[in-house]
């Protein structure tokens, strides 16, 4: 029996747009039905925790966050945990539904315009030739942005990732340095259980363990992946960073974690912390003769509005939003401003410049001894209902992945270049029937394997095509610009492809290529040559959404460097950004768990800069003062450290902060 809506000690509201409209119509009672008793469960619904829409924001704040993304919404909290500051937290969209909790609807708020910012690159020359050359980036439009859409998955990457960034300009972001603020907001509840405290820690606020439901083939493949010769392996984030692995995700009780559940929620209390919603900032104003952000103007209700800054504006809009809104600001490249009449504030060619993005190429495969049955049914939907288990409280096969060194690897083996993701036994959408008649057909179950390649050198740009703020900007990654990724999918396909030949796949499932995919191509067959591989990779392209590099971080010496090492906008007072566009290489893996330690990175140089200009005064301002360029900035080196050693000699160090003193705790 279901249970009614449970008596919660908060009063529970439907919060976004209904997810069963994203079914197709034959599901849509069922799914209606199955909605309303999901919206009236107190733990998906976390009625007494979810944030207060401020409508008429104050005239002005300490600091303004763009965007509650997956590092905004990090930024804006740990800001807030200083009552003696004022933040203000602008999102462009809405709260996260309830749904959205249900691991299993992953994509129930992909390709809709309330919920999606319906992004698509430039038509390719050489990719997503099946969509007419438009690959599609779904991006999330509500608190937690992409963190609330995605496959939870909770991936840092290489560490030579890092330290890569750090011999290239970005000092102080090596692994060793990076690590503690993957930390911090880590709370793994697999300790001792399949990962070691070496590489993990428990007390952050983000949840980290394995779904509560893999399907059986899962583990088959993972079987399938040590008859290949790859070794067993339970954390790709620990001593171990190659094989094949059910991974784990940030959710918690069968139930999704995005950065908003996980750090605005708790935060919602605070008097000091305002979250306005549906607010689509339009531009930061700085002053264009002393450089400094001194507001920010926002769109709500088809009115413009502004809001003054008394310390500093925050951009962490993404790697295509946090661009744009610099270059609608008088900040980017002189030609493209000039080119729409813009002001220009700060030429700053970098802007836009470095966009890349993980790119695959998509397999598909008929399971010819299984049979295509639904996965969600009344049974199921109960499972998860009274117990917040089964098909629901997972994402079916996209819980998997894998992660091989092709050819072209750098040598030593520390360095994987492929990463395998993929798709199958989903619960996303049903009628609620059983499949009896499934049982009785001849239909096939279909799975998918998604070959990414983890390095590309591939770089594309993102421009404007238009001054008005509620127009996308223009994205072209330049997909397979540099044939390097072509060659490396080729190589991973053929794994992929002896993967699905193995014995156990083979004998149990009957696995086998899907007869009509990539018919267009040619050399195909039982035994595909390289140049049908390519062909495909060109064909059924698979875009990712991993898009880096738009806010290059560097030193003042890389002239295509948007922010210095902490995140500061080069030339402009009292503006960073905080997110993933400031990566200057994609990490070699998923970009949510890296997002999060940006967010927590670039939380603490704010905090640490406004509490030791407090302690201080204007000294500190002119040992942190880096915008003036070139032979000055060794002289603000030397600066610097003469300054850290007179916060030494009066025995205070930057994390001796308000937060110790107070007793609260980054974790």
């Amino acid at each position: 029996m279901i249970r009614a809506a449970e008596a919660c000690a908060c009063p529970i509201q439907e919060i976004g747009p209904a997810m069963a409209g994203s079914c197709p119509g034959q599901f849509f009672l069922f799914m209606s039905i199955l909605e309303s008793f999901l919206n009236g469960r107190c733990d998906l619904a976390d009625p007494c925790k979810r944030v207060t829409d401020t409508q008429d924001p104050d005239a002005s704040y300490d600091f303004v966050v763009v965007g509650g993304g997956t590092s905004g919404a990090v930024v804006a909290a740990r800001l807030s945990e200083n009552p003696q500051w004022k933040v203000l937290l602008l999102e462009a969209g809405g709260d996260e539904p309830t749904p959205s909790a249900v691991p299993a609807f992953v994509t129930a708020y992909w390709g809709r315009q309330d919920t999606d910012w319906l992004y698509k690159t430039v038509p390719q020359k050489k990719a997503c030739l099946s969509k007419g050359g438009a690959c599609s980036w779904p991006r999330g439009k509500f608190l937690g942005g992409c963190s609330v859409i995605n496959g939870m998955m909770y991936m840092r990457g290489n560490p030579s990732d890092y330290d890569s960034w750090a011999v290239n300009g970005a000092d102080g972001w090596s692994w060793f340095e990076v690590l503690p603020y993957f930390l911090r907001s880590e709370n793994n509840k697999e300790l001792g259980a399949g990962v070691s405290s070496q590489h993990h820690t428990a007390g952050g606020p983000i949840p980290v363990q394995r779904f509560r439901y893999a399907p059986r083939f899962a583990h088959d493949v993972v079987s399938a992946s040590i008859e290949l010769g790859y070794p067993p392996t339970s954390d790709l984030n620990g001593d171990t960073n190659t094989g094949f692995t059910i991974a784990q995700a940030m959710n918690d009780e069968g139930s999704r974690y995005s950065t908003a559940r996980a750090f605005l929620r708790p935060a919602s209390q605070r008097k000091n912390l305002h979250i306005t919603l549906n607010a689509l900032v339009s531009r930061v104003i700085i002053d264009p003769t002393s450089k400094r952000v001194t507001g920010v103007e926002y769109i709500k209700n088809g009115k413009t509005k502004s809001v003054a800054v008394l310390k500093e504006a925050v951009l962490s809009g993404g790697s295509l939003n946090s661009p744009q809104i610099l270059l609608l600001s008088g900040v980017g490249p002189k030609e493209t401003l000039e080119k729409f009449n813009i002001p220009v504030i700060k030429d700053l060619p970098g802007v836009g410049q470095n966009l890349h993005n993980h790119v695959g190429v998509n397999l598909q495969f008929t399971l010819n001894k299984e049979p295509e049955v639904p996965e969600l049914n009344w049974s199921t939907a109960i499972e998860y209902l009274l117990n917040r288990q089964g098909v629901l409280s997972s994402t079916g096969m996209s819980q998997l992945t894998g992660k091989v060194n092709s050819r072209f690897a750098s040598s030593g083996g520390r360095n994987p270049d492929i990463q395998y993701f993929f798709g199958g036994y989903y619960a996303s959408c049903g009628d609620g029937s059983v499949g009896d008649e499934a049982l009785k057909s001849n239909k096939r179950r279909s799975v998918s394997i998604s070959v990414v390649a983890l390095q590309p050198r591939s770089r594309g740009y993102l421009t404007l095509q238009s001054a008005d703020p509620t127009q996308p900007p223009l994205m072209e990654p330049n997909y397979f610009y540099d044939d390097h990724e072509l060659k490396v999918l080729i190589d991973g396909a053929k794994i992929a492809y002896r993967l699905a030949n193995t014995t156990i796949l083979r004998e149990k499932y009957g696995m086998a290529p899907t007869n009509d995919h990539g018919r267009e191509c040619p050399g195909g067959g039982p035994n595909p040559t390289d140049e049908y591989f390519k062909c495909l990779a060109m064909l059924h392209t698979a875009p990712e959404n991993h898009q880096v590099g738009t806010c290059k971080m560097g030193s003042h010496k890389d002239p295509m460097a948007v922010v210095d090492p902490q995140l500061r906008v080069f030339g402009i007072e009292g503006l960073r950004v905080v997110d993933s566009s400031i990566m200057p290489q994609v990490p070699s893996g998923n970009t949510a768990a890296p997002a999060v330690m940006i967010g927590e990175r670039g939380a603490e140089f704010i905090i640490t800069r406004h509490q030791l200009k407090s302690r201080f005064g204007s000294s500190y301002d002119d040992v942190q003062n880096h915008h003036s360029e070139g032979a000055n900035e060794d002289k603000k080196q030397d600066g610097r450290w003469k300054g850290w050693k007179q916060w030494q000699n009066q025995g205070y160090y930057p994390h001796q902060d308000w937060h110790a003193k107070n007793n609260v705790h980054h974790r």
